[in-house]
């Protein structure tokens, strides 16, 4: 004869309802591992949550059927649930939520016997250390040092552990006296639910980069509604002063008499009259004309052509540079 299950106990119901009405009373909800993170550091990260969101640790079998019962897409999380579970409620961003959870962490150093799970490089260069036992502790732990000029510096890049290989006790009692503490213990984010469900690698956005890119790509569309003549706010006052110095060049090419240009058109017949008179012949000029050319030709002679060459240089790289931004521009809105 089969055995009859009784009815679950109550304070499992009740745990199961409380989960449900916390998970219902939020927009998000992130599954996180707390293996390995000491009681105080979790109490303490409860007080920073407070007010931002709800940190609370649950058991896998209630969390998996409060999820059940909240329904939506929340039954998708129930995929990730394993080791040691804590639920963090929360209105906030899951992006701005993970990264509250990474900005938690604190460092911790090695412990003996223990796996490590990066890869520890200790650069060459001076250590806080003063000469004495320590030397010896440090180059049983394999890392090459010596004593120079009264202090203990290394003396050559070392790998003194690999990830996934076991911390040897020297080891570990040489890094923490030289006060490397590689590991970031606190709270691992395992998905974040926002209507979807999103994972560490998602998540995790390198803040400067997207921001370099973003600046890059203003310039590159900057640069084309400029050579498009495309007004918006920010094109119109560059556009505006681009417009100008045309139409004065122009006034100024084609001997338009304004106000604006008639200082530059007077040195430019001033010019034009200076090399004219520089292919007639010397009886056909005053004195005046002569001393003007002799003026002219000393000016010219001191001007150095290396200088005069990386000007005209200057000018055609900047027009490339130009060109191949406009390009750039193309190819950024048109893919």
């Amino acid at each position: 004869m089969a055995a009859v299950r009784g009815a679950p106990p109550r304070w499992k119901v009740e745990e199961v309802e409380k989960i449900r009405k916390l998970i219902s009373s939020y927009r998000v909800l992130a599954l996180v591992s707390f293996q390995g993170v000491p009681a105080d550091l979790m109490q303490k990260m409860k007080r920073e949550l407070r007010g931002k969101a709800e940190l609370r640790v649950v058991k896998n079998t209630l969390l998996s059927l409060a999820l059940d019962s909240v329904g939506k897409g929340y039954k998708t999380l129930k995929n990730y649930i394993k080791g040691q579970i804590a639920i963090i409620a929360t209105n906030e961003n899951p992006f701005k939520l993970f990264k509250m959870i990474e900005s938690m962490k604190i460092s911790a150093p090695l412990k003996p016997n223990q796996i490590s799970p990066v890869d520890v490089v200790l650069n060459e260069g001076p250590t806080p250390l003063t000469p004495g036992p320590a030397v010896a502790e440090l180059q049983m732990a394999g890392i090459p040092v010596a004593v120079e000029k009264g202090k203990v510096v290394i003396k050559s890049k070392a790998t003194v552990v690999k990830a996934g290989q076991v911390v040897r006790p020297e080891v570990a009692k040489a890094l923490e006296k030289l006060g490397i503490k590689p590991l970031r213990v606190g709270l691992e984010t395992i998905a974040v639910y926002d209507g979807v469900v999103l994972t560490p690698d998602l998540l995790r956005i390198d803040e400067e980069a997207i921001i370099k890119d973003l600046q890059n790509a203003y310039s590159i569309a900057l640069n084309l509604a400029l050579n498009c003549c495309y007004v918006t706010k920010e094109t119109a006052q560059i556009l505006l002063l681009k417009a100008y110095n045309d139409a004065r060049n122009l006034a100024i090419n084609a001997c338009i008499m304004e106000k604006e240009v008639m200082p530059d058109l007077i040195a430019k017949a001033h010019m034009q009259m200076l090399l004219l008179a520089s292919v007639l012949p010397e009886q056909a000029l005053d004195e005046d004309l002569k001393a003007l050319l002799a003026g002219s030709i000393v000016q010219k002679v001191e001007e150095k052509p290396d200088k005069v060459e990386k000007k005209e240089e200057k000018e055609e790289k900047k027009e490339e540079k130009k060109e191949e931004e406009a390009v750039e521009g193309l190819a950024a809105l048109f893919g």
